[in-house]
């Protein structure tokens, strides 16, 4: 048979493995968001540097590259912000259980 308390210590084990799960979302994201805004900056400097003349098959080349890894980035971030909607959702339900016991 199990007791209330060892259902609220199992509750609570499950909640604190959601906040980790979160908090290491949270991290990626966050890390995600300066890789996104250093290329930003990146596809920024590419596009001052073709307006100026130069080697331009090789700016057109970093431009392209620069834009690639960014739209990537950019998907990370949504995956992540999906995950995170997610885990939030899990650690609500959690909290609901754990506030009923």
């Amino acid at each position: 048979m199990v007791t209330d308390t060892q259902q609220l210590r199992t509750l609570l084990g499950q909640r604190l493995e959601i906040v980790q799960e979160i908090a290491r979302l949270n991290a990626r994201q966050l890390q995600n968001r300066q890789i996104v805004s250093g290329l930003e900056l990146e596809v920024m400097l590419c596009e001052r540097d073709l307006s100026q003349g130069g080697d331009m098959a090789a700016v057109a080349g970093r431009l392209e590259q620069a834009r690639v890894q960014r739209d990537t980035a950019e998907a990370r971030l949504a995956e992540d912000e999906s995950e995170l909607i997610e885990w939030h959702r899990r650690l609500d339900a959690v909290d609901r259980r754990i506030s009923g016991s």
